[in-house]
Parts: structure tokens; sequence; C-alpha cells
């Protein structure tokens, strides 16, 4: 009774968060654009928070592991990111430092926050770690309810209405928190902390170091979807609403491979479902550079179905089995501030060169590519 009661609390605290980053993660590149930043420039700022996420991601998974508790890292860094999107989204005209430092910190504290969660629940306890990938669903529901709800009050309230609602849904999950088990309590107190010679020893293996190489260049595709596509969009004509129906689609459309997850686990290989992933990003991706309509874009977005969640499910699977019992948190964070952090740091600064000298479609086309070498080197990985 009290492992359910636990999973429901994950499931309050998924879709209040999901919602909270969704308000700040999607409007990112619409808020910059009205603001008169370039495609370079913006491609620059959302490097910003790449560098970030590698830090954090690092550091705190790092910690988690060497003091046993997620949920004290979780409270503070929810706190942080309540704080610093407010100030984001509250300064109306051009500041480039000062957007720098602010959207480093906001989408840093968002990856960190989304992977934190996911190593709470992975090191809580059996039942709960089998329902990771249902919980995530609800992830999915509260971005895609968050997408379509952010139109309305952009429209209504604008920017400073959606850095309140940042800070009153932050403040909610705060509460939910409260009530969900830390992991020092369900920690097996034999194992011991992690040290930092630990670190060496999972650089060190080979298979560990391939499948995060793989997921980076997956990933690259992905971030991508976030600043390329939507380029193409604004490109196009797009509006707000539409680049919000985007959004919404593609968080809605992954919640039944997430509810399935378990599912798909037990019944396919690992290595074939990221191959399915590799396959379906490549095919999004050539549609997306031929396509020259907004809807077109909003309808192939379906494909996200067959993309991230399925390298979710897989990739974090596959991690916890790679990594001894005290590494892993830092196994988690540690690949994700790398196949995260890394291609948050590069894509949007080479994809905005890439479309102001030559044309977003061609960037798009690079995309596709990656995940063509992803799929190659899915096959090498299976054999190590």
């Amino acid at each position: 009774m009290e492992e359910k009661k636990q999973k429901y609390l994950y499931i309050f605290l998924y879709v209040f968060t999901y919602i909270a980053f969704s308000f700040a993660m999607t409007q990112f590149t619409p808020f910059l654009s009205k603001l008169g930043y370039n495609s370079m420039e913006r491609g620059i700022l959302l490097s910003s928070f790449a560098v970030m996420t590698i830090i954090l991601q690092m550091v705190f998974g790092f910690l988690s592991d060497k003091y046993k508790t997620v949920k004290k890292f979780m409270a503070l860094i929810l706190l942080i990111y309540g704080s610093v999107a407010y100030l984001f989204y509250t300064k109306e005209v051009q500041a480039f430092t000062y957007h720098m430092i602010a959207i480093a910190f906001t989408g840093g504290l968002i990856n960190t926050s989304c992977g934190l969660s996911d190593t709470w629940i992975l090191a809580s306890n059996e039942y709960l770690r089998k329902s990771l990938s249902f919980i995530k669903a609800f992830g999915s529901i509260g971005w895609a309810a968050g997408s379509v709800i952010l139109p309305t009050i952009i429209l209504k309230f604008g920017y400073s209405g959606v850095s309140n609602c940042i800070l009153i849904l932050c403040t909610f999950s705060l509460g939910i928190m409260y009530f969900i088990d830390d992991v020092k309590k369900i920690h097996n107190s034999d194992v011991e902390k992690a040290r930092m010679a630990d670190i060496k020893e999972l650089i060190l293996n080979k298979k560990y170091s391939l499948l995060v190489f793989v997921l980076l260049l997956m990933n690259c595709v992905i971030i991508a979807n976030n600043s390329a596509v939507v380029d193409k969009m604004l490109i196009l004509g797009a509006t707000d609403l539409q680049i919000g129906y985007k959004w919404s689609i593609q968080s809605v459309i992954e919640i039944p491979t997430y509810l399935l997850g378990g599912y798909l686990l037990r019944k396919f290989d690992h290595y074939f479902l990221l191959k399915v992933s590799a396959t379906s990003l490549t095919i999004q991706f050539i549609l997306f550079g031929v396509c020259n309509s907004v809807i077109g874009i909003i309808i192939f977005s379906i494909f996200q179905m067959f993309t991230m969640p399925l390298i979710m499910i897989a990739s974090k699977t596959l991690i916890y089995e790679l990594t001894s019992d005290k590494m892993k948190s830092t196994g988690q964070l540690y690949a994700m501030s790398i196949f995260g952090g890394v291609s948050s740091l590069l894509v949007p600064v080479c994809a905005g060169t890439i479309t102001r000298y030559f044309n977003v479609n061609i960037t798009l086309f690079i995309a596709a590519s990656l995940s063509a070498i992803a799929f190659m080197l899915i096959n090498v990985l299976k054999k190590i």
C-alpha cells in the first residue's frame, strides 16, 4: 500500500514539475526571437545552459551517491529554478549577458532535475523502478498540458504571467516532495559511499562510454528538434499557438510509449529499441527538411512516439545495469551530462551558424545523418 502511495505521489510530482519545465523550455526560442536576437545569437544563448547542465549533473549525481540523498538536492534545484526562470522572463529587452546567465541556470536546472528525479525512482525499490516508464508518461502529460495552456497565458498576461506560474508550480511541487521518501531511507546501508576514483573507473568502462557516445549522437538530433525545427517553423510564419501545438503533440504522442514501456522492455531487446529510435529520427528529420508547411512539420512530430521515449526507457535501464550499486546516480547523471549537456552546447551554435550561412534544411539533413551513424554504432555496442 505504501509503495502505491509513493507511486501516486511521484505521478503528481512529475505532472507539476513538467508543466513548470515546459513553461520555460518551450518558449526559449520564441521569446529570444521576439526580443530581436538572430539565429546565431539564439544559438549561443541556448548553448549556454549546456555548460551549466554538464556541471550541475556531474556535481549533483556525485553528491547524491556520496550522501545517499536525492530529495534535498531536488528541493534545492526547484527553488533555484523557479527564481531564475522568473528573472529570465521578466527581462523583456535585449540584454545578452543577463539572458545568457539566466538561461544557463534555467535550462541547466531543468535538465538536472529531470535526470535526478528519474534517478530518485531508480534508487528506490523494485516496484517503483519497474514503474518508471509509467510515471514518466505523466511527465509527458504535464508537458503537453503546459504547452497547450502556455499560449493563452502569454496572450492574457504576457511573459510576466509565465514567470509567476512557474513560481506557483514549483511551490506545489515542493509540497508534494515533502511526502515522498528520500533514497537514504531505502538505500542498502552496506553499500559504500561513492569516491572520485569510482568516476574514473566508470569512464574507462568501454561499453558504458560507447553507449554514452551513441546517446550523444541521438540527442544531438533531438536538440535540433528544439532549435532548428522551431527556427524553420518561424521562417515559415508559425504562430506561438502553432509552436505550442507542436510541443503538445510531441508530448501527447509519447504517452502511449511510456505507458507500455515496461512491456516493451520485457518483449524487445534494449538495443533493438534504440535502433528503432535512431531509424525514426533519421526519417523524421529528412521529412522535416523536405517539408515546406507549418502543418506538415506539426504532423511529422508524431514520430516522437518512437524517438525520445524509446531512448529514455532503453538507455536508463542499460546505464543502470552497467553501473555499480554505489555509482547508480553518478552513472545516470554523468551520462546525461555528456549526451544531454554536450549536445545542448554544440547543436544550437552549430545549427544556428549553418542555418544563417546556408539554410535551415541543410541543418536538418545533417541532423538526420547523425542518427544514421548512431544506428550503425548500436550494432557495434551490442557485440561488446
